[in-house]
């Protein structure tokens, strides 16, 4: 039962070690835009580090009295804002009452509002923020999002725009980084097989200690006879 219980745990170590190299998945990150009295900080969001996956939070820091705020996202790209297939947030307040037990007291209430682009969302959306205060408006600002697509390269992959051929440069630095990618990887199963090689003699060396046990417990034929 131990030996069995020592092999299968061997096993996942590594299983593990051969799958971290393939573990590459793009993290989701968050952008945060702030909406105060007379500005969107930032209001284009352009950065090509904005790709597929990422999200963005609207957060109304506005501090003047009865002054609310709402987002508005051409989803749909038909440069209207407020259509069925449109992101619209409520009205956004500086901040919301609570109750003794922390709930909102109204649910309706909302200092903050989100949006996740999806996998599949590369483009240019435009947005409106219109800012109202004692329930009339008194500012609206329009503004754009670009969804960068989410491009995983891998290492020693040429590219558009990669010279070919006799008189290129760049050749010779391409075969160099193909070089350090084999040699890596080399190196990293070369580990594994070592890894691998000590697991399977210390395996051979708990079977037999176990067989030595089990014999030293058996009685001897001397003691069989008497």
């Amino acid at each position: 039962m131990v030996r069995g219980g020592w092999f299968r745990a061997f096993s996942v170590f590594i299983t593990a070690v051969l799958l971290m190299p393939l573990a590459s998945a793009h993290e989701q990150e968050i952008f945060n835009v702030i909406l105060i009295e007379d500005d969107v900080r930032p209001g284009n969001i352009t950065d090509v580090t904005f790709v597929e996956g990422n999200g963005i939070v609207f957060r109304m820091r506005d501090t003047m009295e009865n002054t609310s705020m709402q987002v508005r996202i051409d989803l749909d790209q038909d440069g209207l804002f407020e259509g069925e297939g449109d992101n619209i947030s409520s009205w956004l307040t500086r901040s919301c009452e609570l109750d003794e037990n922390g709930s909102l007291v109204d649910e309706s209430c909302a200092v903050s509002h989100s949006i996740v682009f999806g996998n599949t969302s590369q483009g240019t959306y435009g947005y409106q923020v219109e800012r109202m205060v004692n329930n009339s408006t008194t500012d609206v600002w329009d503004y754009s999002i670009i969804v960068h697509a989410d491009i995983h390269e891998e290492p020693g992959q040429p590219t558009v725009g990669d010279c070919f051929g006799a008189g290129c440069d760049e050749e010779s630095d391409v075969s160099d980084e193909v070089q350090q990618t084999s040699d890596s990887i080399e190196s990293k199963l070369s580990a594994v097989m070592a890894m691998a090689s000590l697991g399977i003699f210390m395996m051979v060396l708990s079977i037999r200690k176990e067989r030595r046990i089990k014999n030293s417990d058996r009685p001897s034929a001397f003691q069989e006879s008497e």
